[in-house]
């Protein structure tokens, strides 16, 4: 089952906890907030300076208050690297603990996923252990390879991420940067979670912030073609992660998704209009101007036309996804989230096989991907005698002998077992 970044498919549901700048009065009743950590919206939080019990405890407190009187599965708590606690026991290890005590309690499990700019296998280790304790995290290296592969713009958003290799590295090991120097860091950055399991990370092709950060808001559905489209769907419900869906993904919605909010007070409308318009100043054209987050057509403009869903291409589009979340449930194969059954080789530049294969090595499955405008051939591998096809895009032979070369079709994906 794939989770949805903005609305509630079945049980699940992710929500971010967050303090905005109308309405946040904590540091009326107390010391909430830092006075030596800053962080880019402001003052940090206080969690290991004097008077830090408090807080620390009401945030604690307050993810369990989520999980026990909304009934939520999984909470995505933002940006974990601005979250600073130097104590002993640290904030994600009073959290960890009354976790575990509520699970304990009610028979149920409960999930933390972290959005974290580290790179750092130490999001998910144990607080015994130095680490947050927390279940998974987001993994935007996957995101970022993949769509600069898709799209020819993306290569000037993400300078760092280039090379089909890196794809290859982001399924069997997670993070692509994992201590070489990065140019957008200007630093050595990241370290290697090859040792993870893919049940702790999740990807995606979009999320709110990968498209309200546009300028123009443009979701992936606007930026490239139905047949990539297709590849992106695939390339998160066959890794061994946990596929994420922005909210209108599965059918292709094209309307726009733009930052927008709904402030009464002038400064704050004021201090977010200045603010998006300096983010975004070196993004802009000539004479181009950024919407207004402030404007109710703003946020008219972001909302979803799900009657498309019913028709042409979207229609296509959405039961697409829907073999993709059934084959994803069915085989077992693809319920394996050990990295050491999978195995990634390149076709050239611009194509690559995903190898997944059951735990006891006996059962395989070979996807197939063409990234390119051109054929691509590939020979089957020996160990099946033959090969059928349980999934396409394109238009590929049904069956295929050990040797066999495949011609493989110019953007699409096909699944052989």
């Amino acid at each position: 089952m794939p989770v949805i970044n903005g609305v509630s498919p079945c049980c699940w549901m992710w929500c971010t906890i967050t303090l905005g700048g109308e309405g946040n009065y904590f540091d009326h009743f107390g010391p909430y907030f830092s006075e030596i950590y800053a962080i880019p919206w402001g003052s940090a939080i206080n969690f290991d300076g004097a008077y830090s019990d408090g807080p620390k405890g009401y945030f604690a407190n307050n993810v369990i208050h989520w999980f026990q009187q909304y009934h939520i599965d999984g909470l995505r708590l933002d940006a974990v690297h601005c979250i600073f606690d130097n104590s002993a026991v640290t904030l994600w290890e009073v959290i960890h603990d009354k976790v575990k005590e509520l699970e304990a309690t009610t028979g149920r499990k409960y999930y933390l996923i972290g959005e974290s700019d580290l790179n750092s296998p130490n999001i998910m280790k144990s607080p015994c252990d130095g680490g947050m304790g927390l279940d998974a995290q987001w993994l935007d290296d996957f995101h970022h390879i993949l769509y600069v592969l898709l799209d020819k713009a993306g290569q000037s958003r993400y300078a760092d991420f280039n090379k089909l290799e890196q794809l290859a590295k982001a399924y069997k090991d997670g993070f692509v940067h994992t201590g070489e120097y990065v140019q957008f860091r200007k630093r050595r950055y990241g370290r290697s979670s090859a040792g993870i399991t893919g049940e702790h990370f999740v990807v995606f092709n979009q999320n709110h912030d990968q498209v309200g950060n546009r300028v123009k808001g443009e979701r992936l559905s606007v930026l490239i073609d139905q047949a990539r489209l297709k590849i992106a769907a695939a390339a998160i419900f066959l890794s061994p992660y946990v596929p994420m869906l922005f909210m209108g993904e599965e059918y292709g919605e094209d309307n726009p998704f733009f930052f927008f909010v709904s402030y009464k007070e002038e400064e704050h409308i004021k201090g977010i209009q200045e603010g998006r318009k300096k983010e975004f100043e070196s993004f802009l054209k000539e004479g181009e101007m950024f919407p207004d987050p402030q404007s109710e057509e703003t946020f008219i403009q972001s909302k979803l036309d799900w009657g498309k869903r019913k028709q042409g291409k979207y229609k296509e589009l959405l039961e697409w996804h829907k073999k993709l979340i059934q084959l994803r449930r069915d085989n077992e194969i693809l319920q394996n989230t050990s990295k050491d059954d999978l195995f990634v080789q390149l076709i050239g530049e611009k194509g690559y096989v995903l190898h997944r294969q059951s735990r006891n090595g006996l059962e395989h499955l070979l996807c197939l991907f063409n990234l390119s405008d051109e054929t691509l051939e590939y020979e089957l591998p020996t160990f099946k005698e033959e090969w059928n096809k349980i999934l396409d895009s394109g238009n590929h032979e049904n069956s295929l002998k050990a040797n066999e070369k495949s011609a493989l079709q110019p953007t699409s994906i096909v699944i052989y077992g």
